[in-house]
């Protein structure tokens, strides 16, 4: 595998960054087609795509409707095949023009700039791209859908890839997508906002856009929410241009997206309609709003988008797929009135409602880290690897504040956090359950402004800590499918975890066979309670075991080592090797990794061969 050095931030992002006062982090954007892109071109059944126009406006699209629209070429090229609308698709007309005559066109120099977003609803995966087009094409091919032959609008298109990055599932809403014939019909093309524009913003939960450094890069990315969290702010007249405004919800606050508007406002969008078929396509210069202006124009946001609208295209059965509706996303807030709006009380959201998860002991582990324990009102509803999403926005949401120069790290957030369950599920029964049904626990470090709010949240003092006063926080709901599971009698599970992401696997010991499990586990000297504390209650897991401690030296020496051998597991007082992973790999099919990027990227490079299977819990 070919190793990639980290890509720096380039000046937009880090001025994001600063002004949202983001702490220093490494770029994960991989600077090449990534095996994770590899893998999703094959299997995602929608691409969105992003390109200039000759006044070098950005415009995006959605193709696609069936999996394996795209794969991999070798050499860093992708290729791409799959039905498109057939007319008035402005993407599609810059790239192989607009009539569908099989001709290939082909880019001379470096090629025309592309980014891209395959994604799949159904398992809320997604991962970006970006390179240059070599060549393409429009052509059309006779088909059949539901027993009808039609002659369906196909591309193909070739592109040299040079950056690729997955993005976790925060904000997407599940949808089943099927393939169907598009039927393009232009309804209106005009800078302003008909009824039919402003009925589908109004009732859609995603959309796509595009951003672009001139002459350098683009990115395409994916915006969802609630139906409605899109505002009309102007229809568009003769006096005042159409706009629209969207929140920025907290996500992993690389700013990829926003920090190429700060360069160019330029921004092109794209509103599907899964239902009908029809699509809305935008392209504007946007206005970024932070702190006390977000919250003046949008309230109870930290950062919002202002987009105008320089030109648009409703396009009426554009699509050629539909998508049935499915889960919503547990991240979704609730929606967000322009201060202009006037909240109909009908429409008034009752947080009473919401389930609500009570913590009712804390544990510590180590000085950073905590076991909590919570009681739901009804038997807890996750299952083994899925993660669950509590929502502690009524004890640190600045509301209608504008600033919080006392905790600047509440910038830009929602005060929604995503934990993983670290107990195993109770339904059905599991031979290590240890709690009751209606509770759950997570294992947290102390990381940031709402773990430190947990973290404080304690009465008497001890190891275990009854709360003195009650805390209850909305649970929002589990989700996740990072499961770990070994298939027939003969299957070995690897399984590689730094420090506290070993929670994932915690809650499958009842089903895995420990004797076919093999846990390579890198710790700091620092966290070795958590090492010991997990021992304590799966003792046989220490024969599956070999560790991995580093820090000893900064701890003031290993004086844990002698207990730590003393459990049966293999303990080594070093970093993890490439050699301690190679060779190992009798009877194993799949390598689980739950570290950080840098380290999941290294360990990717010492198994080139090897189905690697990983969770990077950015949410």
């Amino acid at each position: 595998m070919e190793f990639y050095q980290d890509m720096p931030w380039h000046d937009g992002e880090i001025k994001m960054q600063q002004l949202m006062r983001v702490p220093s982090m490494d770029n994960p954007t991989v600077p090449a087609l990534s095996p994770q892109l590899a893998h999703h071109l094959q299997v995602a059944p929608l691409i969105a795509i992003g390109t200039l126009d000759q006044q070098g406006r950005p415009w995006t699209t959605l193709w696609g409707g069936e999996k394996g629209l795209a794969r991999s070429l070798g050499g860093g090229i992708a290729g791409f095949r799959t039905p498109v609308t057939g007319r008035h698709d402005p993407v599609v007309e810059e790239l192989v023009g607009k009539e569908a005559t099989g001709e290939v066109v082909k880019e001379a120099g470096r090629g025309r700039m592309i980014a891209g977003l395959t994604i799949d609803l159904e398992t809320r995966k997604r991962v970006k791209l970006y390179g240059r087009m070599i060549a393409g094409a429009l052509s059309r091919r006779e088909d059949e859908v539901t027993g009808h032959e039609k002659v369906v609008a196909e591309i193909q298109l070739v592109l040299k890839i040079e950056q690729s990055i997955g993005n976790c599932p925060k904000y997407l809403n599940r949808k089943h997508i099927v393939p169907t014939f598009a039927r393009p019909e232009l309804i209106s093309d005009t800078p302003q906002l008909s009824q039919r524009a402003r009925d589908l913003i109004s009732k859609a939960d995603l959309f796509f856009l595009s951003s672009s450094r001139p002459d350098q890069d683009m990115d395409t990315n994916h915006r969802g929410g609630p139906p409605g969290f899109m505002r009309v702010v102007s229809n568009g007249s003769d006096s005042e241009p159409a706009s629209m405004a969207w929140p920025e919800y907290s996500g992993n606050r690389m700013y990829q997206t926003l920090g190429n508007r700060t360069i160019n406002p330029r921004c092109g969008i794209c509103v599907p309609d899964f239902e009908t078929g029809d699509m809305l396509y935008i392209t504007g210069t946007t206005q970024i709003y932070t702190g006390k202006d977000a919250n003046a124009f949008l309230p109870r946001s930290n950062l919002c988008i202002h987009l105008t609208i320089t030109a648009a295209r409703f396009v009426a059965n554009a699509l050629p797929f539909r998508g049935t509706e499915g889960q919503s996303s547990p991240y979704n807030p609730t929606v967000r009135y322009l201060s202009s709006e006037h909240k109909p009380a009908s429409q008034a959201t009752d947080n009473n409602q919401q389930q609500q998860a009570l913590l009712l002991t804390q544990t510590n582990l180590t000085p950073t880290i905590s076991r909590f324990r919570f009681s739901l009102a009804n038997a807890t509803a996750h299952t083994a690897g899925q993660y669950v999403t509590l929502d502690f926005s009524q004890y640190l949401n600045i509301g209608y504040s504008h600033m919080r120069d006392d905790d600047p790290r509440s910038l830009n957030d929602d005060f929604v956090r995503t934990f993983t369950v670290s107990s195993p599920p109770g339904d059905p029964p599991n031979p290590v359950l240890r709690l009751k049904d209606d509770e759950f626990e997570i294992t947290v470090r102390n990381v940031g402004v709402v773990t430190d709010f947990l973290f404080k949240h304690d009465g008497a003092q001890g190891k275990d800590r009854c709360r003195a006063s009650e805390l209850e926080v909305s649970l929002k709901g589990f989700g996740g499918e990072f499961e770990v599971k070994q298939i027939g009698g003969e299957d070995v599970v690897y399984f590689v975890a730094a420090g506290i992401g070993i929670t994932p696997l915690l809650p499958s010991f009842g089903s895995l066979d420990l004797a076919r499990l093999r846990l390579v586990w890198t710790v700091r000297a620092g966290d070795v309670g958590l090492v010991m504390d997990t021992l304590a209650m799966y003792s046989d897991l220490a024969k599956s075991l070999t560790l991995f401690v580093t820090g000893c030296a900064e701890s003031g020496g290993c004086e844990f080592l002698g207990e730590l051998r003393e459990t049966g597991a293999m303990v080594h007082l070093r970093r993890l090797q490439k050699g301690d992973l190679v060779g190992d790999d009798d009877g194993v099919s799949t390598y689980y990794v739950c570290t950080s990027v840098p380290m999941r990227k290294q360990v990717e490079e010492w198994l080139p061969a090897k189905r690697v299977v990983f969770e990077d819990f950015n949410f």
